[in-house]
């Protein structure tokens, strides 16, 4: 590791007597090449070797409270250029190396063969980026590594907040009017109540009719459902109680995993709704990274020794819910062992596999519908940052620790993918990406 003292810092130009925004300036125009000049040669922010100073430091080269250096870092740490390491040490990070975008094709649910890389603008060129190699397709290869396979079942919980602030749940076997205009399920297809409807609740979030009724599907049709028909609640709804009080019933559901507790998608997890109820479901987890050959060492001009000839950026991660009775329906195999069977071939994906492909081939299930919700930005929940550090802090995924924050910049595809003619999807997917090494995100006009 690199330290750099106060006296380091006067020598780089720390403005004495400054006030946050000097500091804060400061700070950007010395991170902005990637790079430092120190008496040992050039040293790379991003490279193997970290380099840190302290608050402490910083506080003396500038000549200024410790209040006043915390302000200046504070906006500089939301974009990843200074991180702070355990409230003390401060590691300086210059820039991304590269710019990573994604195209229209990508959108469309292509992951990996539409990840471009190029240099970033105003990086400073070092012997060590051989940049005519980044126009070479064969240089840049994008890949996804299986991290997790288990099996999954879904867990439905049913919360009431009544309007005079109590909340409870509801009882299986409890009657309710349903309003007007909820959103529920039959059969699979989506729709809402024409009128106010008399329910029965049971198990999970399954809802019984009490007298026939008529729901509004999202493609314009009336679907009349008869007296007794089970129907699906989807996430929350206005109902009344026979004794005339009136609530929003909320429904949550949650993946759990056979090993791992639960598979938290925080306010994605409805999306997991789109499945039947009772449905076995296994999950894939994968780290996507792009892998670039003879385009990086890690090691920069007059630093080091000479690296790998492979470098890795790490992208982000997929998680991805596969209906388990699959095989089954495809004639491999019985239906108690379709979830294991269906495991067994997703562990000898490999890393440029392409799953749908796969799925094509291997069980002829094919994509023919899609309903796909994209995020450009945000900022990852808990659940979600967790697996987003593990992927940027495991060497073999990526080639230079990405510092991870509690307010992890990131951008989500959410999608369900339906066969011809059917209304349950069998697969239901989320792909997160880092915002911070996807810096130029765009899509593609046509």
């Amino acid at each position: 590791m690199q330290r750099l003292h106060a006296s380091d810092l006067q020598a780089l130009g720390a403005p004495l007597k400054g006030g946050a925004q000097q500091i804060e300036d400061w700070l950007r125009g010395l991170l902005h090449g990637g790079t430092l000049r120190l008496g040992c040669g050039l040293i790379e922010l991003r490279g193997s070797q970290p380099v840190a100073t302290t608050l402490g430091d910083l506080k003396r080269a500038c000549g200024v409270a410790m209040e006043t250096v915390k302000q200046g870092l504070r906006a500089l740490e939301m974009e990843h250029w200074v991180h702070l390491v355990d409230g003390v040490h401060t590691r300086l990070l210059g820039p991304p190396r590269f710019r990573v975008s994604v195209t229209k094709e990508n959108i469309a649910g292509s992951v990996g063969r539409a990840i471009e890389i190029a240099p970033m603008d105003g990086l400073n060129p070092l012997e060590s980026i051989d940049y005519d190699q980044l126009r070479r397709g064969e240089s840049v290869v994008s890949r996804k590594r299986v991290l997790a396979v288990e099996k999954a079942a879904l867990h439905w919980t049913a919360r009431l907040r009544l309007a005079s602030g109590l909340e409870t749940g509801l009882p299986e076997g409890k009657t309710f009017t349903l309003a007007a205009g909820s959103q529920v399920r039959a059969a699979g297809r989506l729709g809402m109540l024409e009128e106010d409807l008399e329910m029965r609740a049971m198990e999970g979030r399954e809802v019984r009719l009490v007298r026939p009724g008529t729901i509004l599907l999202d493609t314009g049709e009336k679907l009349a459902v008869c007296g007794h028909a089970r129907l699906q609640l989807e996430r929350s709804n206005i109902i009344r109680l026979p004794d005339g009080q009136t609530g929003m019933l909320q429904v949550n559901s949650r993946a759990r995993l056979d090993a791992a507790g639960e598979a938290n998608w925080d306010d994605d997890s409805h999306w997991l709704a789109r499945f039947t109820d009772g449905v076995p479901l296994v999950l894939l987890r994968r780290a996507v990274f792009a892998e670039l050959s003879g385009v990086v060492h890690e090691s920069c001009v007059g630093v080091g020794g000479v690296g790998s000839a492979v470098w890795r950026v790490a992208l982000g991660v997929h998680d991805c819910f596969l209906d388990g009775s699959i095989p089954f329906r495809a004639g491999r195999c019985p239906l108690r062992a379709s979830p294991e069977f269906l495991i067994c071939f997703l562990r000898e994906l490999g890393d440029t596999d392409s799953l749908r492909e796969q799925m094509t081939r291997q069980f002829g299930f094919a994509v023919e519908a899609a309903d796909v919700r994209l995020s450009p930005a945000m900022f990852a929940g808990g659940s979600l940052r967790a697996l987003l550090r593990q992927v940027a802090t495991d060497a073999s995924l990526n080639s230079e620790l990405l510092a991870i924050g509690n307010k992890t910049a990131c951008w989500t595809q959410v999608g369900a993918y339906y066969r011809k003619g059917e209304a349950w999807p069998w697969e239901v997917t989320r792909e997160a990406y880092f915002t911070f090494v996807d810096v130029s995100y765009r899509q593609h006009a046509g």
